[in-house]
């Protein structure tokens, strides 16, 4: 039922908020960031598996309980598979953000920073050895799959917020914004990436049955997310 408060008040948020997101651009030139420590334990625990209209939701508290059952029997199932196909959000995330720095120029090195809690940027960062230049912090609020209701397509999802800060005084934002992959609700001023129609599942029973291509979405969606996030600090 929390899950249900929960998403029912973030559609509300979202989908009345008439500002316009305005995030930090990034300038290379003055900055002179040459090396980047990239803030690891960045996801969410869990992926989610979120059907935006579900025939429960229109039957009062009791079909808001049962929806919410639902909801997170699918969720262990499909965090099930993604665990039986040996998958690692977060390893494959960080390699793709070194690999996207590479390319654009800079030094990069995952850090272990102490765990943190979730869905929010770190309030210190520290480094094993030298001392990068900036910190890049990637918090995913979210990923899985979204479906728009009954008999509508499963598709991956992911939704993210990305800053660069300087390591001599981490209150110096030098870059900041927000990337959503297939969102449930568009916001002005986000960058918001389409669907890659290559993994679209029709149902549970088709998510479940290629747990490699569950996988591969989710992976795909969070490769367009770092590569996204990368492009920033051109």
């Amino acid at each position: 039922m929390h899950k249900v408060l929960v998403a029912a008040g973030l559609a509300v948020s979202l989908s009345a908020c008439a500002s316009t997101y305005v995030g930090k651009p990034y300038d290379r030139a003055a900055a002179n960031v040459q090396s980047i420590g990239i803030a690891d334990d960045a996801l969410p625990e869990k992926a989610t598996a979120w059907e935006v209209a579900s025939v429960g939701s229109n039957f009062g508290l009791v079909g808001a309980l049962a929806n919410a059952a639902i909801q997170q029997s699918r969720e262990k199932a499909i965090n099930d598979a993604l665990a039986g196909a040996g998958f690692d959000a977060e390893g494959r995330l960080e390699q793709r953000v070194i690999t996207s720095l590479d390319s654009q120029g800079y030094r990069a090195k995952v850090e272990q920073n102490a765990a943190r809690q979730k869905r929010v940027y770190l309030t210190s960062y520290k480094s094993a050895g030298d001392k990068p230049d900036a910190y890049l912090d990637i918090v995913v609020t979210n990923y899985g799959y979204l479906s728009a209701g009954v008999g509508q397509p499963w598709r991956p999802t992911v939704a993210a917020t990305v800053r660069l800060v300087s390591a001599s005084d981490s209150s110096k934002v030098l870059m900041e914004n927000q990337i959503v992959y297939n969102g449930m609700y568009p916001q002005k001023g986000v960058i918001t990436l389409s669907a890659n129609p290559q993994f679209a599942f029709m149902d549970r029973e088709d998510m479940l049955a290629d747990p490699a291509r569950l996988a591969g979405g989710i992976e795909d969606a969070l490769n367009q997310v770092a590569d996204t996030a990368v492009s920033l600090l051109r």
